[in-house]
């Protein structure tokens, strides 16, 4: 990374070309829309993932005569299979183009929860949830992706934040709605309303969001402007666009669907960049530390409303939903402390330091690390002393750790994304892909932990594992700079 600042003034990093189909060229109402859709886009195609919380009951009842380690595979195999699939979508992505990716796994997550509405069987069920989370596997690594092409460097957290807070309104939204949908329709329905919501913000992605592959050199990844143009005015933030040179951005240039010729050798090579990247140590000590907020979010999903439906919780069915109200607050609190305001705070750090460096990220990982590991103590102390404790402890615990997660995933994206800038697309890879692999590990078996062990025991096992990589945030901070420099990598932006 070059220099943030210069005369007092921010440097646009990387520095945009004189090209007006560069993406970082799009009018900021451009800009706006294409994450807007993306956002509420991917949240509708991962929240049938994030909202199996509030139907299980309803499908432990459903198929009562299956065997219940299979209606657990139900509930957590599909976390799997999102972590499987973005291994292989940016890679893709890097080869032929993020749009058409895009479009193409979100018509594969649309089918997917179609087919579970329709499905006739338990296994049908699971195979359609499967096939739904590989598509919706864009949400974590592929979305990012697109949105930190089109922003600069010192907008990234509030960018990237729009995409995992979009999750919370959904969640709630949708976790509201669901048990209203299941008593007067059917449970089938709240598939089918997803599908309709997902399809109707494709539309969106397909019209609003551009190709945003584009090749940049080191020096514009660093945000120098070409010689003759500081030469001709010293205080130039931008190359002008030239409407000459090149050819005007176009409607037609914006649908298509295609752009360029593939480069399937950097698509393998994103995906060697994936595997060996991920046991570098600062990339590996934030992926792990997600990979258990994430788990400790998801195992808390599928055991809170067991507690929260018997005695002496006693909620009814229908008020199920409210209790992602605290997601919904989550995820506001989450985009502001893990958006503008951590943006503000690295750039100010920047300021005076006059670069803004990854480890400036560490200080944004703080709060959403302690806010998780007391979520998940007050979950576990309230699940277990349901009669000393009430509902809103309860419930506060799961807020705590909805706000952990979303955070978290936040923080984590851009610090590897500032990690390597030039191999934005396999460090996304790192932190989405292996983070839902381990979370599935860690959250498998959540539903025996608790019958065996109680809430306290088990969410106090994800507190630990949270403090242990926890512990390790000052470590990345003092030596990560040193590593970055001992694992290097070819700052040749092919990706």
């Amino acid at each position: 990374m070059g220099k943030l600042w210069k005369n007092g003034r921010i440097v646009l990093q990387p520095a945009p070309s004189a090209d007006p189909k560069d993406p970082l060229n799009l009018p900021f109402w451009r800009k706006f829309v294409a994450i807007f859709v993306l956002c509420f886009f991917g949240a509708m195609a991962a929240a049938a993932e994030l909202i199996l919380g509030a139907m299980l009951p309803i499908f432990v009842l459903y198929y009562a005569g299956y065997d219940p380690k299979y209606i657990k595979v139900l509930t957590s195999l599909p976390v799997l299979m999102m972590g499987v699939s973005n291994l292989f979508l940016v890679p893709i992505a890097i080869a032929v183009g993020r749009r058409s990716v895009t479009l193409a796994t979100g018509v594969l997550a649309i089918c997917g929860i179609l087919w579970a509405g329709y499905s006739g069987s338990l296994a049908s069920h699971i195979a359609a949830r499967c096939l739904q989370a590989l598509g919706a596997g864009t949400v974590e690594s592929l979305l990012p992706f697109i949105v930190q092409d089109m922003v600069f460097v010192h907008q990234r957290n509030t960018a990237i934040s729009g995409v995992f807070a979009a999750q919370g309104v959904i969640i709630m939204t949708l976790g509201i709605g669901a048990p209203y949908i299941i008593i007067d329709l059917d449970w089938r329905w709240v598939y089918h309303i997803t599908a309709i919501a997902a399809g109707c913000f494709l539309v969106g992605v397909f019209f609003f969001v551009p190709e945003t592959r584009w090749s940049r050199t080191k020096a514009q990844m660093r945000g120098d402007l070409p010689a003759e143009a500081k030469e001709r005015d010293p205080d130039m933030q931008r190359v002008p666009i030239d409407n000459i040179r090149y050819s005007p951005r176009t409607f037609r240039y914006d649908i298509a669907l295609f752009h360029g010729k593939a480069d399937f050798r950097a698509g393998w090579d994103a995906l060697y960049d994936t595997l060996r990247t991920f046991f570098y140590p600062h990339i590996f000590f934030v992926t792990m530390l997600n990979s258990a907020m994430i788990a400790t979010a998801f195992a808390a999903g599928y055991v809170a409303a067991p507690a929260l439906l018997t005695a002496p919780y006693s909620w009814p069915f229908l008020h199920l939903g409210f209790s992602l109200f605290s997601v919904l607050i989550a995820s506001i609190f989450a985009y502001v402390i893990t958006g503008p305001m951590a943006d503000w705070i690295a750039n100010t750090v920047a300021k005076k330091r006059g670069i803004r460096v990854a480890e400036n990220q560490i200080f944004n990982l703080i709060l959403p690390t302690l806010v998780g590991i007391i979520g998940a103590v007050i979950f576990g102390l309230a699940g277990s002393n349901q009669s000393k404790y009430g509902w809103p402890v309860f419930v506060t615990g799961l807020g705590f750790m909805a706000f952990g997660f979303l955070a978290a995933n936040t923080v984590g994206a851009v610090y590897v994304l500032e990690s390597y800038p030039q191999l934005a697309g396999p460090a996304l890879v790192n932190i989405a892909s292996f983070r839902c692999l381990i979370a599935f590990v860690l959250s498998f078996k959540v539903s025996e932990w608790v019958a065996d062990m109680g809430y306290l025991r088990s969410f106090g096992m994800y507190a630990g594992i949270i403090g242990v990589f926890a512990c390790l945030l000052p470590v990345v901070y003092i030596w990560g700079p040193a590593w970055r420099k001992r694992w290097p990598a070819n700052w040749e932006c092919r990706y």
